[in-house]
This record gives C-alpha cells, structure tokens and sequence, in this order.
C-alpha cells in the first residue's frame, strides 16, 4: 500500500515555505505517494491554485471570525475530522501556526502515525508571539515525532532551546529543484523595460520586508550605476514596497530599477540576469541562491545566520558581504560584473539540493 503524506500549513502565498511544500508533493507524487496539503489558515488570501502538481489533493479549513486565541482549537477540531478521514502515515507541519493546530489535532487523533515539524528559520527570530502562542508552540515540539531543519544555523538554535532531544533534531537540506521548475525556466519571456535597454541585469527574488533588506541592494546600485551601466529588478511584493520605492525615487534611480511586483513564474528574467543578488539580515535556507546557480548566474549574498554560505560553500560559488553593508555589496556588484565566471561547476553545486536526492532523506524521517 502507498505511503500517504499530509502536509499542514497556512497558506500557499509565494514564498520559501510554500514553494518546498509544493516541491515535495511534486517530487512525492512522481514517485507514486498519496499527498495531501491542508491550509490551516481559511482566511488567508491564496493565489491560484491552476498551477499545483498533477495529483496534488488540496483541503482548506473554513474561514473564521474568532478570536485568535480561540481559533488554534476550533481549526485544531476541524482538522482531526481530516486526519480521521485520511489516516495519514505521516504528518508535516510547516510554519508555527499551522505546527500547533496539527500538533493539537495529532494529540486528539491519538498520536498515530508521525508528527514532524520543519522548521525554516531560526527560532529565535520567529518567536515574537504571545505568552500564550508560545507555550503552545513549545508543547507542540516537545511531542513532535522529529523536527527537520533546513540548515544547520536553524537546527542549532533550535537544539539551544532544549525543548527536545538533538537526535530528534534533523539537518535536511531544501528540495528546490523539480522538473516543473526547469519547465517553468524555458518559457518564453516578453518584457518591453528588459527588451528596451543592453545594460546588465542585476536580480533579486524575495518578498518585499525587512527581512530581506533590500533597501541595502538599491543603495548599493546606486553607488554601482555611478560607476557602469546596469538595470536592477526586485521580484516581489510585501509591506516595504512602499519605502523601497520612495527610496529609488530618492536616489533618482527610477529609470534603471523596477519592481514588478510577484509573478507566479519569474525564471525567464532570471535566466536574463547577468548576476543575482540575496541581500537578507538572515534566512533560513535560501532557495533562490539554488535557482540561480542551476541557471548557471553568478551569485552574490550576505553571510548571514542560515543557508547561503553553505549553499554558496562559504564563497567558492558565489561572493558573500557583510549584512547591511551596501559599499561592500557595491564593490562586489562591480567586480563580478567584470569577471567571467565558468557556470558549469554553479550548476553542479545546484544540483546538489535536486527534489530526487532531498526528498528521500525527508522520506527517512517521516516514515521511519
């Protein structure tokens, strides 16, 4: 009989956490696992579902206006309904609020099967929660089967909180290449502002916050568009989309930066890019340091708390700089736009985080 998999989490909205839940259902079903993903928060905004893997079965619990110290509980029942009807060999909670309503139903249905939970980023940059969200949160990974992390910075600070034992603690990279993403790479592209102009194209993907500081990438092109010719794109969307382009505005940048917004697809002008560039305060894995080495681009990230000087190996495929420091960012722009680069060993190290390879040491932990 075939494994079955239900993923948890809240939403599908663009994002790292999505995109692994996705990739590993896709990965999963290829290889002929019945998998199911439960969005556990029905009020959330979600993008079109047309593009899901083939096979994939999606549930949503219902939308709800409670009070938020009600609503874990009342979806946490509503889930067991689900977990009773699909009897699960295995459960994968992602994010912290989808991790205490499975973790609630998982303790109600009985404690059967496996409870693991994935944790994407450190810890103690996550947990700025109530008293109340947090105590569920430990008591959730206090009874969890196993937790899997995506790195080795986040499964320290995990294991610092003691709050289960380290072998239960697993290092598992993110499966960030499927075929569908190669799919999606090969389509055809038609942007007039990429099309207008022959000046490098600098790229960056993430969503638009704090987070991910991409205000230290537009002052750093600042300081680069004075030196050389180069257009700069900010794929994304999020609460500082505002800020960031006042502050292009700000620096009279406005010619040679775009932010497009989201996009479902955004590989093609990808593929276009002359370099990519990650410029968070931490993460916790870095899937987009992966998609661009597999297109063969050069790489320039912080080496901050999370993945990418591990994926990058700590320089040899890719520049890291200070967090913060856009001169150092800037002077890394100008150099690696000026060097070659052979992008055969990139696309090597790529394929290192394949679906196929992730994807069965994920396997080891939740069916084990």
């Amino acid at each position: 009989m075939k494994k079955k998999l239900v993923i948890c989490i809240p939403s599908l909205r663009v994002g790292g956490a999505a995109k692994i839940a996705l990739n590993l259902s896709e990965q999963y079903l290829e290889e002929g696992m019945d998998v199911h993903i439960i969005l556990t928060d029905g009020n959330s905004k979600d993008p079109d579902f047309s593009s899901l893997p083939a096979g994939l079965q999606l549930h949503k619990l219902p939308q709800r206006r409670i009070h938020h110290f009600i609503r874990p509980f009342i979806n946490a029942y509503t889930l067991l309904k689900y977990f009773r009807k699909l009897q699960p060999d295995a459960i994968l909670a992602v994010r912290h609020d989808a991790t205490v309503v499975s973790a609630l139903a998982w303790w109600l249905y009985g404690r059967k099967g496996r409870f693991v939970i994935r944790e994407i980023n450190p810890i103690t940059k996550t947990l700025n929660r109530n008293a109340v969200m947090i105590a569920l949160i430990r008591w959730a990974y206090r009874g969890a089967s196993a937790v899997i992390a995506n790195s080795t910075d986040v499964a320290e600070a995990l294991k610092a909180k003691k709050w289960l034992a380290p072998a239960q603690v697993h290092t598992i990279d993110n499966p960030v290449l499927t075929k569908s993403f190669y799919q999606k790479a090969a389509a055809k592209l038609d942007d007039p502002w990429l099309a207008s102009a022959s000046s490098p194209l600098i790229v960056t993907i993430g969503r638009l916050d704090k987070m991910k500081d991409q205000a230290t990438l537009i002052r750093a092109f600042a300081i680069l568009r004075r030196q050389c010719p180069a257009r700069l794109m900010l794929i994304g969307d999020g609460p500082e989309a505002a800020n960031l382009q006042q502050l292009i505005n700000d620096l009279n940048l406005e010619a040679d930066v775009k932010l497009p917004g989201a996009m479902d697809n955004p590989y093609p002008i990808l593929k276009q890019a002359e370099l990519f560039v990650l410029s968070s305060r931490y993460e916790g894995f870095g899937n987009v340091l992966v998609e661009a080495l597999s297109l063969g681009k050069k790489v320039i990230s912080t080496a901050c708390t999370g993945g990418p000087a591990y994926i990058l190996n700590h320089g040899e495929y890719g520049r890291l700089f200070p967090v913060g420091d856009h001169e150092a960012l800037a002077a890394a722009m100008s150099t690696a736009l000026a060097e070659t680069q052979e992008p055969a060993a990139l696309i090597d190290r790529a394929l290192h985080f394949s679906a196929a390879r992730i994807a069965a040491a994920y396997a080891a932990v939740l069916f084990n």
